[in-house]
């Protein structure tokens, strides 16, 4: 166990006596030099090492930009919801196949059943998504996905072994109102009907349910990025163009005509495929309660790029609150989340497990 800490080397006695130990912290164990090692949950079954957190803390950043910027330029878009989802996809799935091959990688059967089910919850909530821009303006949206941290708390501590820290779950609450803030302080176009909330509810729980699945699936088996995006974006638009061609004409695919193309190009290509292959690979080494909370900031810069897009103005009350939820964010991504294993209870709030990737010659 040379390089080992005199710390790292206690535990590991301990653990090989039958003793129980609490683990050093992420920070003391790098501190002393170790930088094999990572949060238990954070790392597939794979030896892959571990990247800095400067460099998943960047791919998030840029997440949170693309997929951002998502839903104005989705609201220019004129067609029929159904009819633009359903090209979207299979615009995309011609791309992450020929990448997926091009690079060495294959698409088993068996790799492929493992995205049907997180396919289907895509293609649902991209419908969503797209209807609810119809009817509801970009803020109206953002702020009930502001939503998704708070479920996403609730549910990864029994499903996925992540329990958040009292930290985590005081600036969650802070991030969502900093959102909350950012929506009641715009202008009348801020705006939505019935059926738009309702549509904007569906999407954000649809999402969790993908976001959450994408995360167990990248976490706990060696499936690539890119494979997991082409098979998820294959069953997405299995999934949903028989409903589109059942309640679609083909009047209503040729409304898809100039401008429309550029957008979707965007929202297909550097959306789905940039954006979320980049999300697919952050989520093998981030716990999920810790990225959707980054992922508040993503409403942020929706809100930010419907004031020109869309002419809904950036109010004072609506910069503070962003400034609030980037405050937030920045507090959570500082501390990581304690892996206690499916239906345990954290022994203590403040740790988390470390493991070690490999002991070393």
């Amino acid at each position: 166990m040379r390089g080992w800490s005199s710390e790292s080397r206690a535990a590991a006695r301990a653990v090989a006596a039958g003793l129980p130990h609490l683990p050093p912290t992420i920070e003391g164990v790098r501190a002393a030099g170790r930088t094999d090692v990572a949060p238990a949950g954070d790392q597939g079954p794979s030896d892959h090492p571990v990247p800095p957190p400067r460099l998943t803390g960047g791919a998030m950043a840029a997440v949170v930009v693309i997929w951002g910027l998502g839903p104005p330029l989705t609201k220019l878009i004129t067609a029929p919801p159904l009819v633009s989802v359903s090209v979207r996809f299979w615009m995309s799935v011609p791309v992450l196949w020929v990448l997926a091959y091009a690079t060495g990688r294959r698409l088993s059967l068996r790799l492929l059943r493992s995205t049907a089910i997180a396919g289907i919850l895509f293609g649902v909530n991209l419908a969503f998504v797209f209807s609810a821009l119809q009817h509801a303006s970009v803020a109206v949206l953002s702020v009930i996905q502001a939503l998704q941290p708070g479920i996403v708390l609730l549910v990864a501590g029994r499903w996925m072994g992540e329990r958040a820290t009292r930290w985590h779950v005081i600036w969650t609450m802070v991030g969502v109102a900093g959102v909350a803030v950012v929506i009641l302080g715009g202008g009348p176009e801020v705006r939505g009907d019935t059926l738009g909330i309702l549509y904007a509810f569906a999407s954000m729980l649809s999402f969790t349910a993908y976001y959450l699945l994408n995360r167990r699936v990248r976490s706990t088996t060696p499936i690539d990025p890119i494979q997991w995006m082409a098979g998820v974006t294959l069953f997405a638009g299995v999934a949903i163009t028989p409903l589109a061609l059942a309640t679609s004409s083909p009047d209503d695919y040729r409304q898809l005509a100039g401008a429309d193309w550029l957008y979707l190009g965007f929202v297909a290509l550097v959306v789905g495929i940039v954006g979320h292959t980049l999300m697919s690979w952050v989520h093998k080494f981030t716990p999920a309660a810790r990225s959707s909370l980054s992922l508040l900031a993503m409403n942020v810069v929706a809100i930010g790029a419907a004031w020109p897009l869309h002419d809904e103005p950036v109010t004072v009350l609506q910069a503070l609150g962003g400034v609030v939820v980037l405050g937030a964010v920045a507090a959570v991504v500082t501390r990581p989340t304690v892996h206690v294993g499916p239906g345990r209870k954290p022994l203590i709030d403040d740790y988390t497990e470390v493991t070690p990737l490999s002991t070393g010659p």
